[in-house]
């Protein structure tokens, strides 16, 4: 289905700046080569009025997080680590509401939620195989999508809650509106939501269009998270930018503050923003896309396989067109993915230390983590894709 009207301010004036043609869902790795799983198209566009991209394309929610669903964020080590001391940042920050009760939205597999394990606690999450990891871990997880008719059933059964925490959620909802409207009604005036999301600022910068996928639904500046929740009565407190997938924001919002409350940290990021006004912040994205494209097809030759099989690494080979024939196979640390192939390729998935390293090197797809990953690999030759095709023996 495609999307008429923006996912948060519902203005129908959505501009497209970025086709990357069809390509399947990013997580829907196949059992056998020959699969041909559907595919969608991949366009993005802009909302004139509010500002928020967003993916024109929308995949009905159980095609894209239901039974096949890969992604568990426990099976990256330093995302591991980074949720250890994001909760340790939450309880030291704001323990006291904490202690009233933590919710988590899109919990995932509850690597992020175990932490507060001690604590009166909930997950939300719709993906079953993640969710239900949570649930093994000990956690009290609803397996849902969080929307304003849940957070009313949650509020009349359990209360408001203290700290709301939705980190690379509001990424992937249908309806971002929604979605907020459902934070704020678990709220009230003593409580803290804590968001954090891919930051748009730094997709553009890197070129880092393979960060498009179907799951990745809406695309943030701070300019548009807080146009999006001063809508719903939520109001941004502070922000900071962070590492994350390539560049993340991470902003506290409350019921009640405004302007006048608002961190140094995040009155600067939102001055930083306004090139984002223009459209013509967005309008070279395709023709860089393109030649990144050109790029990677002219150097990935010879004997070389795949580092890493992250969701992006299905857009990544949709738009250039790589196969079994340009990139033998691919390692990746997630068990549920290995033994299975890249979705919409013959390109099969092994756990790391197989099979031989390949003469010509990799194309390393989880470039994000590439300081880690080159540090722990060394000797071998590279090939990393953003912000630029970059060789590196």
């Amino acid at each position: 289905m495609k999307r008429t009207a923006c996912s948060a301010c519902g203005s129908p004036d959505l501009e497209q700046f970025l086709d990357l043609g069809d390509s399947p869902i990013a997580d829907a790795y196949t059992a056998t080569p020959d699969e041909d799983p559907p595919r969608y198209p991949l366009q993005v566009a802009v909302c004139g009025k509010c500002r928020l991209v967003q993916l024109l394309e929308v995949v009905p929610a159980d095609v894209l997080f239901g039974t096949g669903y890969s992604f568990y964020s426990s099976a990256s080590a330093p995302l591991s680590a980074y949720h250890k001391a994001y909760a340790e940042d939450v309880l030291a920050e704001h323990g006291t509401q904490a202690a009233r009760d933590v919710v988590e939205v899109g919990c995932n597999d509850g690597d992020l939620l175990q932490h507060f394990k001690h604590l009166p606690h909930l997950g939300i999450d719709p993906s079953t195989g993640p969710a239900a990891m949570a649930r093994d871990r000990g956690c009290d997880v609803l397996m849902e999508p969080l929307s304003l008719e849940a957070a009313q059933r949650l509020r009349d059964s359990r209360g408001p809650a203290g700290v709301v925490i939705a980190n690379h959620v509001l990424a992937h909802v249908e309806d971002v509106s929604d979605c907020l409207a459902g934070i704020a009604h678990l709220m009230d005036d003593e409580s803290v939501g804590m968001v954090e999301v891919q930051y748009l600022p730094d997709l553009l910068v890197n070129n880092a269009f393979d960060l498009v996928y179907h799951e990745h639904r809406n695309f943030f500046s701070l300019t548009t998270l807080e146009a999006a929740a001063v809508r719903h009565g939520l109001y941004v407190l502070d922000a900071e930018l962070t590492d994350r997938q390539g560049g993340s924001l991470r902003a506290t919002l409350a019921r009640t503050g405004g302007a006048m409350a608002r961190t140094e940290s995040a009155t600067r990021i939102l001055a930083t923003e306004r090139w984002l006004n223009s459209f013509g912040a967005y309008e070279g994205m395709q023709g860089r896309a393109e030649r990144i494209r050109d790029r990677l097809t002219g150097l990935v030759t010879g004997d070389m396989a795949v580092f890493g099989a992250p969701g992006k690494l299905t857009t990544l080979v949709a738009f250039c067109g790589f196969d079994v024939e340009q990139l033998r196979w691919c390692i990746d640390s997630t068990v549920a993915k290995q033994g299975r192939y890249v979705p919409g390729t013959r390109i099969r998935i092994y756990p790391p230390g197989e099979p031989e390293v390949p003469r010509d090197g990799f194309l390393l797809a989880a470039h994000n983590y590439a300081h880690s990953i080159l540090a722990a690999n060394p000797g071998h030759r590279w090939i990393v894709p953003f912000p630029a095709p970059l060789v590196l023996a």
